[in-house]
């Protein structure tokens, strides 16, 4: 019964469509949202069979997946409640829309047939499209069409590497199906060269919706214009699905002898992204654009450590279950912000320790968890990267990869400090009473416990965590067990 996972919030939608009240509605949204994630603490419970004919599946990487999705997206329906302002336009078809795109992505993160996971990415980008035009205004609709545009250029390049593939399994004798599952059994009889073909398009075409550079420009505006609680959603949770669409394909050129080939533009496209965002994020007066640029890299340190092999590829995936929730963190706190500050500018924020101490010390410990210091996961994240490349002897990517790492932490922190230990402005009002105190309430809730949980899991993995985030990783090289005890090795460094 995994397709309740898709089900779900689609039913909820329709609800969220019927309902003629806002507070129904968005009572709607939480309960839909509140449902999948019930359903999946369901499914890490219970063993589901190997259905080899259907069209979705539970198996390690997609359920470690949609489970960060279905986490973010409860936090981020809580959050909206406080968020929610009255005057937003066809607020139906707006929470509507938020939960679509949470069916979407659980179809992306279950589907078994690369055909249909483009299909369902492509409803992602559908659902998602209408949530950035929120504040009706040119910027935001300049921001949808760009988002619109890059999405629309990303997932044609993308089907195109899907078309080489499926080239390359009729090649095969006998020919194969699109099921990933199918395509890894016979990877060794595909056609090669359409294969590579087929990798490097779909690298491109999910690594725009992803985030990567060079096709990266969609992502800060879409960030800065965006309601802040759908920038979480953006950066936390929709850039997993194009992720893994980019690790479908690289799980077939494994399983065919071209893990060389697929993970050294792995590391050149994450190694372009990180220094991406290197460059950018040095002297920026945005800082939710600054955030969108921090997303920028941690992509590129997600698809560098998926390149470098098994023991990398074990520090992505805590990657991203750490990105997913530290941008949570980050995003609520800017939609706070902006009602305190009414201003999304470095310069214009200031004494937030101050002013609302809870506010700031959420803010700075989203800020050391996102920029990877200790104890939070990110930093054995990419220490288990470097580790990773050392015992590869990738000595440069090494280098690079420290060097840029060190450039956005010294712009991001030289940037954001001052918006937390600074003096706050004479002119800012005082901290709201009554209604207004109850959505701070609301607000500050979500941001609280996706921190805790980030230093939780950061300081101490339980067992269930790290067996889940192992047989992801070990998902994408099925053929290669002779890194096994590298794993093992870079396994020992994290927490």
């Amino acid at each position: 019964m995994h397709v309740l996972l898709i089900v779900v919030p689609v039913v909820f939608a329709a609800v969220c469509l019927a309902l003629p009240g806002p507070r129904l509605r968005l009572a709607s949204l939480v309960a839909g949202s509140g449902a999948h994630f019930g359903v999946t603490i369901w499914s890490w419970s219970t063993t589901f069979p190997d259905e080899a004919d259907s069209v979705f599946a539970i198996e390690p990487l997609g359920h470690l997946f949609v489970s960060l999705v279905s986490v973010l997206f409860a936090a981020t329906s809580v959050y909206f409640v406080g968020y929610h302002r009255k005057a937003l336009l066809s607020q139906r078809i707006f929470l509507a829309c938020m939960l679509a795109l949470l069916a979407a992505l659980s179809a992306v993160c279950m589907s078994r047939h690369l055909g249909v996971l483009w299909v369902a990415m492509e409803a992602a980008s559908l659902a998602a499209t209408p949530l950035i035009y929120f504040r009706l205004s040119a910027r935001s609709l300049e921001a949808t069409w760009k988002f619109l545009l890059m999405s629309s250029v990303g997932i044609a390049l993308a089907l195109l590497g899907i078309f080489c593939i499926a080239v390359a399994a009729m090649k095969a004798e006998p020919a194969v199906s699109l099921v990933y599952s199918d395509l890894v059994s016979h990877a060794k009889e595909l056609d090669v060269l359409w294969l590579r073909a087929g990798f490097l398009l779909a690298l491109v075409g999910f690594g725009a919706k992803m985030g990567l550079s060079p096709l990266h420009s969609w992502k800060p505006d879409a960030y800065g214009e965006a309601p802040p609680p759908v920038a979480a959603l953006l950066s936390g949770a929709m850039t997993l699905g194009p992720f893994i669409g980019i690790l479908r394909v690289f799980q077939v050129c494994s399983a065919a002898g071209l893990a060389e080939f697929a993970g050294g533009w792995l590391v050149v496209f994450g190694l372009v992204s990180i220094g991406t965002a290197a460059v950018f994020v040095v002297g920026n007066n945005d800082y939710r654009r600054i955030f969108a640029y921090t997303s920028v890299e941690h992509m590129g340190v997600m698809v560098v450590g998926v390149g470098l092999g098994l023991g990398g590829s074990y520090a992505a995936m805590l990657h991203a279950m750490h990105n997913t929730l530290n941008k949570g963190v980050l995003f609520f706190m800017a939609g706070f912000f902006w009602r305190i500050y009414q201003s999304n500018r470095v310069s214009d924020v200031r004494g937030a320790l101050h002013h609302h101490p809870t506010a700031g010390i959420l803010f700075l410990g989203g800020l050391c968890a996102t920029c990877g210091l200790p104890p939070f996961g990110m930093f054995f994240s990419e220490l288990g990267i470097l580790f990773a490349a050392a015992q590869k002897a990738q000595w440069w990517v090494l280098g690079l990869f420290t060097l840029t790492l060190c450039i956005v932490f010294v712009g991001v922190m030289t940037a954001m400090l001052p918006m937390v230990f600074g003096p706050p402005p004479e002119n800012l009002k005082s901290a709201p009473k009554g209604e207004g105190r109850w959505r701070n309430v609301v607000m500050l809730a979500p941001a609280t416990l996706l921190l805790l949980a980030a230093l939780v899991l950061g300081a101490y993995q339980p067992a269930c965590v790290r067996d889940a985030l192992y047989a992801a990783a070990a998902t994408l090289e099925p053929l290669r067990t002779e890194s096994g005890a590298a794993v093992a090795r870079g396994m020992e460094v994290l927490p």
